[in-house]
């Protein structure tokens, strides 16, 4: 989407909020709340195309979901699930996002890191809180936990649950009776669909079950992840009515030019207590546009420990060594994936190594490369991937900022000024954009040692070591 359209398109839907500010229905509609300006994003807005292409594919997944969704009464108890429901009260209760069941027992949390070792090390009791953002279960997921966390149910009380439908489907006869539709192109488009309400439901549910949460631990602080969701924004409006405690949000990945709900502020009743960030660079885009405190902590995806790495370092080895690195989307992967055969077959003498995301497994992208001698799905570590290669290939990924930070060669792939979703978008040249896989080894072979240079060390910068302090706290 074009940026003027684009911005269009975040002020219908800011000001459909603006309009009704105290309603959490109204609040809780994901649609609401435009994350960027990304294709994956876009066509949950204008359905008509992408469902012409795929209808059998939405109408299948949508009674599929309905199904699960019916399962989980039998499945699922209510609430949460954790091991001692005679807890103390908890000074800090933190809350993040299961995507990979490999995640759930480890040390340090996917989004966090090593955040509640260091709490624990500044004499701050803190408990984790997932969101299960996987196919499975909770009551599944919940069995094979073997740390001391909490898992959010995927149902609530039955009576909850068809009151929360009710409220959704309501939502939707509102929003399609009495609300202007968005112009677009000189055309009227209705993306308030009765599938996309399903949303509210979960958020509404989510943001019920985090204040059961709350009243249960009588927390302080309170720290979620920040990403412009509606569920985010719900859950600090619902716990801002408990005066004795701090909402804490953590901005913990890579931005874009053309991030929207992330860095808008809406009021003071819906904006967190304190952005806590990566570094400089996110600290002075929120600086700009909250007038709450801003706190830099850092983050796992830190580098800085290889400032001193050469961003020559084997050179010879990796040479013609590619790592594809996709976001979570399936449609991305596919996209990503097909682009480097292309370039494959043209180029024989380099290898592609497709690291796919936690979220996605590679039978999901319905692509044989089994004729194809260099593709390689990777199986091994992140830090692995970035010593066998030279070259990333990417579009949206946040492993983009770790991977130039690490002296790799980025390629992004997709138009220049259009639907631009390169978190290196602020250091990238143009000539860096890349749609023809005919060009891929005269760009490569284009760039100067000064111009990777400059690109390691923005990366390098991006992300600050996670260090927490515990003035933070204090000073709110």
């Amino acid at each position: 989407m074009h940026s003027d359209e684009f911005s269009k398109l975040c002020k219908y839907c800011d000001n459909i909020i603006l309009s009704d500010i105290n309603s959490e229905l109204t609040l809780s509609y994901s649609k609401l709340h435009v994350i960027k300006n990304h294709p994956e994003f876009n066509n949950e807005y204008f359905l008509e195309k992408s469902i012409k292409k795929k209808s059998k594919y939405v109408k299948t997944n949508f009674f599929f979901g309905i199904l699960r969704y019916v399962k989980s009464f039998f499945n699922e108890d209510k609430n949460f699930y954790f091991k001692s429901k005679k807890e103390k009260k908890i000074q800090c209760l933190v809350i993040s996002s299961l995507i990979n069941l490999r995640h759930l027992n480890h040390d340090e949390d996917f989004y966090y890191g090593s955040l509640l070792q260091q709490l624990k090390k500044k004499n701050i009791e803190s408990k984790l809180i997932l969101r299960n953002d996987t196919n499975l279960s909770s009551k599944k997921v919940y069995k094979k936990l073997k740390k001391n966390k909490i898992i959010l149910s995927k149902r609530t009380l039955i009576i909850y649950e068809i009151y929360f439908i009710i409220l959704a489907f309501c939502t939707y006869l509102k929003f399609n009776l009495f609300v202007k539709k968005f112009n677009y192109k000189k055309k009227k488009i209705n993306f308030f669909s009765l599938r996309s309400f399903g949303y509210i439901v979960s958020n509404l549910r989510q943001s019920l079950q985090i204040e059961k949460l709350v009243k249960i631990f009588k927390p302080r602080f309170l720290i979620i992840t920040f990403e412009g969701h509606a569920w985010e924004r719900l859950v600090i409006k619902r716990l801002k009515k408990f005066e004795n405690i701090k909402i804490f949000a953590y901005q913990f990945s890579a931005v874009t030019k053309n991030h929207h709900s992330l860095f808008r502020s809406i009021n003071t009743d819906l904006d967190p207590d304190c952005i806590l960030t990566t570094g400089n660079n996110t600290y002075n885009m929120f600086s700009k546009k909250y007038n709450c405190p801003i706190k830099i902590i850092g983050s796992k995806k830190s580098l800085k420990r290889n400032l001193n790495i050469n961003f020559r370092r084997n050179m010879k080895k990796t040479k013609n060594s590619i790592l594809i690195l996709p976001e979570a989307y399936i449609s991305e992967s596919r996209s990503l994936l097909n682009f480097c055969i292309k370039i494959s077959e043209i180029y024989k003498h380099y290898k592609f190594y497709l690291r796919l995301h936690p979220m996605i497994h590679f039978d999901q992208i319905d692509v044989d490369i089994k004729k194809y001698n260099n593709i390689e799905v990777s199986n091994v570590s992140l830090e692995e991937d970035f010593k066998r290669t030279s070259v990333f290939i990417y579009r949206g990924s946040a492993s983009a900022i770790e991977a130039s930070a690490y002296g790799l060669i980025p390629i992004y792939y997709g138009p220049y000024n259009f639907a631009n979703v390169n978190p290196l978008f602020q250091v990238l040249s143009r000539k860096s954009y890349i749609t023809d896989p005919k060009k891929f080894e005269n760009l490569i072979n284009s760039y100067s040692s000064k111009e990777r240079k400059k690109i390691k060390l923005f990366s390098l910068d991006f992300f600050e070591k996670l260090k927490l302090n515990k003035n933070i706290f204090k000073s709110l």
